[in-house]
């Protein structure tokens, strides 16, 4: 069977890399780079513990107060299509407490096997960067931490079953030197992880070569066609034409432009991020830090750090907007004692996709034989990238219905 996968990140190449290890012929095709769109710049977290959707109680509040704030984590911008007041409206009747703990729920079992999984890639000669220093979450406010504490019940209620340990005032800075002597404490999930997701995709990527398929990058798909017999033809901006059995779509946010054409709806909308990444002087962090009042995402990597963070839906442009990267920095580096950023590496804007729910997509397409979606997944893509490869390729080459994806199938929309 040949399979053509449309999209070069972290959930494109996991589904075909799963695909080729159970003897599908893939080609991989992509707008850019392996790995250069959402896959690159973000905080590279494997953290079954933070995987909750965002669309939850206060997110209606928080969404009108976004429409006059400069500064804040996220904002949502109004957008002139049609399309973008839909995916408001349904993203707003997701947010209830009720439907929030059904999706966190399904979250939470979808993630629970994701540290397994990246074991399995590792054990199967699958090259990439990962930490297992666990993942700290860091509050400047007391009360904060104090509240967050209840969310681990919450969590440990829904089957989380990692490590959880407490830090407050002077023990915060034993446990890591680089926060500032001010931060009120920290909640250490001692069993998370995190990987330079860089490093992930290109490892995939040539482990998907070394199984016998081909990586196209800097190629745009312009156009999928059902073919007779059964057969699918993916056709790119300089004329190449793939013809395979089966298509599976994990292009992101232009997912949505790519089926559109066969009348297939994906409520998705772009959620832009920004990240810095550096070297510096002083102390750095030596795990990756949830900086929480301000939502910020810090990644320590070997000798280089990575302050990311922004949630901005409905801007869809790829500029950096420098004003909002620099109240990134600025606000993570007010958690650390030292650490200054000295040799800039990279400065990076990307899209999060993100559904109408903010719960993957990820299935076959109704009245699509051979079609198959796999998006949505938001800020989760590499918490969520190789389990979703490895039950997806199930159901597309062996046929089997996987009943952990049954929460994220298109046809709930």
């Amino acid at each position: 069977m040949r399979t053509t996968v449309i999209g070069a990140g972290v959930i494109g190449l996991s589904c075909a890399y799963e695909l080729a290890e159970l003897g599908h012929t893939v080609t991989v095709i992509d707008a850019g780079a392996v790995g250069a769109a959402a896959s690159a710049g973000n905080a590279g977290w494997i953290t079954p513990f933070l995987s909750t959707p965002r669309a939850a109680p206060g997110a209606v509040r928080d969404a009108m107060r976004s429409f006059t704030s400069t500064e804040g984590p996220a904002r949502m911008r109004p957008h002139p299509e049609l399309g973008f007041a839909d995916w408001i409206t349904k993203f707003l009747r997701a947010s209830t407490k009720e439907r929030n703990r059904k999706s966190t729920a399904a979250l939470q079992d979808f993630a629970r096997g994701a540290h397994a999984h990246f074991d399995a890639l590792l054990d199967r000669g699958v090259s990439f960067d990962q930490y297992t220093d666990g993942l700290a979450v860091v509050f400047k406010d007391k009360q904060n931490l104090r509240h967050y504490e209840q969310t681990v019940t919450t969590m440990r209620s829904l089957g989380y079953v990692g490590s959880v340990r407490v830090y407050r005032g002077e023990e915060t800075r034993a446990f890591d030197p680089a926060l500032h002597p001010d931060i009120a404490g920290a909640l250490h999930l001692e069993t998370e992880r995190h990987v330079r997701p860089e490093t992930l995709c290109q490892g995939l990527a040539k482990a998907i070569e070394n199984n016998g398929g081909e990586v196209v990058e800097h190629d745009a798909v312009d156009r999928i066609t059902e073919r007779p017999v059964r057969q699918w033809s993916a056709t790119t901006a300089s004329g190449r034409t793939v013809v395979s059995d089966n298509i599976v779509v994990a292009a992101g946010f232009p997912t949505r432009t790519l089926l559109a054409p066969l009348g297939v709806k994906v409520p998705l909308e772009a959620a832009k991020g920004t990240s810095m990444t550096a070297r510096g002087d002083g102390t750095a962090p030596s795990h990756p830090l949830k900086l929480y009042e301000n939502m910020v995402a810090c990644s320590p990597f070997g000798n280089a750090v990575r302050l990311s963070g922004t949630f901005d839906i409905g801007n869809r442009d790829y500029t950096v907007n420098h004003k909002r990267l620099d109240m990134v920095v600025r606000q993570g580096l007010s958690y650390l004692a030292d650490w200054r950023p000295t040799n800039l590496e990279v400065e990076w804007v990307g899209h999060r996709p993100t559904s109408a729910d903010d719960l993957p997509i990820i299935g076959p397409v109704p009245g699509h034989t051979g079609l198959y979606v796999a998006t949505g997944h938001g800020t989760l893509g590499v918490t969520l990238g190789p389990v979703t490869g490895a039950l997806a390729a199930r159901e597309i080459a062996r046929g089997e219905t996987q009943p952990e994806l049954e929460p994220f199938r298109l046809t709930r929309f």
